[in-house]
């Protein structure tokens, strides 16, 4: 038996004991153990504006897009980046992605720019030029090719009082639980332990027969057989998109 509670407690303490923070003349540098696509680790910058924080990844994520060859401007990309900033609550000002926060929403408000921040870092992906489309719309595309009923883009406040976000939710029917689905462009530990975080947190509040997939993009690599484990520990169904057809019927009962 693998006990749920102490994998969440372990992806606690290491999100603990990898977050840095540091005074840079009165603003606070939060270093986190998410990377971005060059493999640095994502920093969000705190200020007091009056009695509110500004919390802010001072322009580098959408700047070090532009550096790697991601043209942000094009109309597809640009109403991408509108769909997330907007999906998360989150400001953007020029290049910067920015919340205001009392002190104590700041757990929450930096936990929706992180967010933001790793989704508008996943455009990267969409620069490569063997990438015919984005991913979530390819399983966007699959579920409607299948007569697959679902909702977009849904929302469930956790247990921990923090807003998760997945992509689609398959409602219940007479033979079939209340099904959602994660797409996952680039399959990571940190991806994976983030997914992890937000359905142990949201089903706690959840139907105790609600069923997460997580579909996963082997287009380029295998998934690695470590993150399949973590998430079948949790009780996550994998879907390797190379093997979607397989699923069909499970998702469309």
């Amino acid at each position: 038996m693998i006990d749920s509670e102490h994998l969440v407690e372990s992806y606690s303490a290491w999100l603990k004991h990898r977050t840095i923070a540091k005074d840079i003349s009165g603003t606070v540098e939060i270093t986190t153990p998410f990377l971005d696509h060059n493999n640095d680790r994502l920093q969000i910058y705190v200020e007091r504006r009056g009695d509110l924080l500004r919390l802010s990844d001072d322009g580098h994520v959408i700047q070090g897009l532009s550096m790697s060859g991601c043209d942000i401007q094009t109309p597809k990309r640009k109403k991408i980046l509108a769909s997330i900033v907007n999906g998360f609550g989150v400001q953007q000002n020029g290049d910067v992605l920015a919340v205001e926060s009392t002190i104590d929403e700041f757990p929450y408000k930096k936990h929706r720019l992180l967010q933001a921040m790793r989704s508008v870092d996943d455009m990267f992906m969409t620069s490569r030029s063997t990438v015919a489309s984005l991913f979530l719309e390819d399983v966007e595309a699959f579920l409607e090719a299948h007569a697959i009923r679902f909702t977009p883009n849904v929302q469930f406040m956790g247990r921990s009082g923090f807003i998760n976000k997945f992509d689609f939710v398959i409602p219940a029917s007479r033979t079939a639980p209340e099904r959602l689905v994660s797409a996952i462009n680039r399959p990571t530990r940190e991806s994976t332990a983030s997914l992890l975080f937000a359905w142990n947190d949201t089903r706690a509040v959840r139907s105790d027969k609600s069923v997460l997939y997580a579909a996963l993009n082997d287009t380029d690599r295998p998934v690695p057989s470590d993150l399949l484990g973590a998430l079948t520990s949790y009780g996550i169904k994998p879907i390797a998109w190379s093997l979607r057809e397989n699923y069909v019927s499970e998702l469309a009962a």
